[in-house]
């Protein structure tokens, strides 16, 4: 679940800015005032044009700057919070807060930063309509005003806001698609949950939904090709990231079905002696590190704090010549840039922490120490979970962690 907003996040949603915001003005800016204005309002000056495609680029990015917002107020009515708003190179986009796990810290100050996208099926449709809404009627009413414009000074300022009305009202019907991650997809996802209760049929559904929206464009797009001009490539990519997405959808559900029953704890690999932060490389190589035969080492402060891990490869490649001054800490990698896991997590919870904090190339596993804090007791990395997930035929969950906790 997400976190829950608290009396500060109902009234301010920050809104920040990318450098790549500039470079898709420019390009918009540039294909209005070069190519698209002129030949819909010839025999202006290039003055009119380059004014007209300023505007239509500012148009566009409060547009989709208003449906992010409108997302934004949606989140905060479903009690979740909302980090921020990014504008950047490709268009507005809502950041929300992470899940809070449970006796589980990624570090102090740390967040993940996630699109539109919970635990709770309703609450994602709810959002996903509330962009829809915006980028429709701002869509139907700026290409009416375009439509209706008349001829004369009125005419360019037309022709902009029926180009930004007909785009937004293509990025609208681009986003019904059913597909996973897409606004249909989620509408879609909303609709099997209250219909079955089953969050997994709704993600299955979701995903054989983008199967065949992606071929149906792809399709589509090669015949625009090939009748129109190479203006349907778009409509081939569009369906090319939707057949991507849905068979990547398709392969998470099949592993998570597989891991149904595992936990953390079942295949997680007992993790060695832990490293001293103030230790020199040498001596921790000479006394723990080659004696224990593991590979990924948690390292620890004066005060027996978790820092963070050092990696065997990472500790080997200081010159030999600098092992006896270089500390430990030279070469750790700090927990907040570590995928962390709890013994007693379901293994298909977790293995997407790996593609997000990947530097230590394992899910580092901890739980609280006599001392309050995060001791590390056990690592899983992907040879592990290729494991399970192999074993799964067999037996339906992992029986014993002998099976598969080899040390490293």
């Amino acid at each position: 679940m997400f976190a829950k907003t608290g009396p500060r996040d109902t009234a301010h949603t920050p809104i920040a800015v990318r450098p790549g915001l500039f470079v898709s003005v420019t390009i918009v800016t540039v294909v209005l005032a070069a190519f698209t204005l002129p030949a819909t309002a010839p025999d202006r000056p290039g003055f009119a044009y380059f004014s007209g495609g300023v505007i239509g680029a500012g148009l566009l990015v409060v547009l989709l700057l208003a449906a992010d917002l409108a997302r934004a107020a949606a989140a905060r009515r479903a009690g979740i919070k909302v980090v921020g708003i990014t504008l950047g190179a490709f268009g507005s986009r809502l950041v929300l807060a992470p899940a809070q796990r449970s006796g589980v810290s990624n570090g102090p100050g740390t967040s993940e930063p996630l699109t539109p996208g919970t635990d709770d099926p309703a609450a994602d449709a709810a959002i996903a309509r509330a962009g829809l809404t915006v980028t429709a009627l701002v869509g139907v009413v700026l290409v009416a005003a375009g439509a209706l414009a008349p001829a004369g000074t009125l005419k360019l300022l037309g022709e902009v806001a029926l180009w930004v009305g007909t785009f937004a009202l293509l990025i609208t019907v681009v986003d019904l698609l059913p597909a996973p991650r897409s606004a249909g997809g989620r509408i879609l996802a909303a609709r099997v949950v209250r219909r079955t209760g089953d969050k997994a049929a709704a993600a299955a559904a979701v995903a054989r939904a983008g199967v065949i929206t992606g071929w149906t464009l792809i399709a589509l797009g090669v015949v625009a090709v090939l009748l129109i001009g190479l203006v349907g490539l778009w409509a081939v990519l569009l369906g090319w990231l939707a057949l991507g997405s849905s068979r990547v959808a398709q392969a998470q559900q099949k592993a998570t079905t597989a891991l149904s029953g595992v936990f953390v704890r079942d295949v997680m690999v007992p993790a060695p002696p832990s490293l001293q932060a103030w230790k020199t490389v040498g001596s921790a190589l000479e006394e723990t590190v080659i004696p224990s035969g593991g590979s990924v080492f948690a390292v620890r402060d004066f005060a027996g704090p978790l820092l963070g891990v050092v990696l065997l490869r990472d500790l080997a490649a200081v010159p030999a010549d600098d092992r006896g001054l270089a500390r430990v800490t030279r070469v750790a990698i700090p927990l907040d840039r570590v995928a962390v896991a709890r013994p007693d997590e379901p293994l298909a919870s977790v293995t997407s922490r790996l593609a997000q904090r990947p530097a230590a190339g394992v899910i580092v596993v901890v739980e609280s120490g006599a001392d309050g804090g995060q001791e590390m007791v056990g690592t899983v990395g992907p040879g592990e979970i290729a494991r399970a997930l192999e074993a799964s035929p067999l037996h339906g969950r992992v029986v014993s962690p002998v099976g598969f906790g080899r040390r490293r």
